[in-house]
């Protein structure tokens, strides 16, 4: 985030990487980043957020529940340092048990992109939509765009999701728990939250906080 240390993201955490068993929704996939008031200690927005990595734009989603506005930016694996790469998810995918989510029946894209692996980081809750297109290239450090509040956000925080998948894939958009949703959008929501093809990743361990 400009002008915060990374050292000083674990004290701005309001909500803390949670991931659920296999196939699961809940409790939490990421890590949520809040800038607060000094004295009221409510979370303000409009800090801007910046890359961790250079990548990839692999979606831009705008305002889609529960998201929001958001980005996935994918970083191959290969270009990552290489104590990094050990430290990840194996190859394997992790099975999918039984989910209560409804996940339409809409055919995944694989075809090339098993022989190799990226890294998938996705910044939430934007404030504005994204101005970046999918295939868009990011740099390390770059500006994304600012905290918001957007989709099922109650205060304005970064959600912070990493995942090892499948390398070159993109997503036109996706959400889940909306009526207004395609039936797409819905499948990329499942193929990317509970599918097992997207491993989780603690964030912390991208931004080297872990012990």
């Amino acid at each position: 985030m400009e002008g915060v240390e990374i050292s000083a993201l674990p004290a701005m955490v309001v909500n803390p990487f949670a991931p659920p068993p296999p196939g699961r929704d809940e409790p939490h996939h990421g890590v949520d980043i809040a800038q607060r008031d000094a004295q009221t200690q409510i979370s303000l927005e409009g800090l801007r957020v910046q890359a961790v990595l250079p990548g990839r734009v692999a979606a831009a989603i705008d305002d889609r529940f529960p998201y929001g506005n958001a980005l996935i930016i994918e970083t191959l694996k290969s270009d990552l340092p290489e104590d990094l790469q050990a430290e990840l998810p194996s190859p394997a995918p992790t099975p999918e048990a039984r989910s209560p989510l409804t996940c339409p029946e809409v055919p995944q894209n694989l075809a090339g992109e098993l022989e190799n692996e990226s890294l998938y980081l996705m910044y939430a809750h934007l404030k504005e939509p994204p101005d970046l297109p999918a295939g868009a290239r990011v740099s390390c450090g770059q500006t994304l765009g600012a905290i918001g509040s957007s989709g099922n956000a109650l205060n304005p925080h970064l959600h912070l999701e990493a995942r090892v998948g499948p390398a070159g894939v993109s997503f036109s958009s996706l959400g889940h728990y909306d009526a207004r949703l395609t039936p797409e959008e819905m499948a990329n929501y499942c193929y990317w939250r509970i599918s097992g093809w997207f491993r989780l990743v603690d964030p912390f361990l991208i931004l080297g906080l872990n012990p």
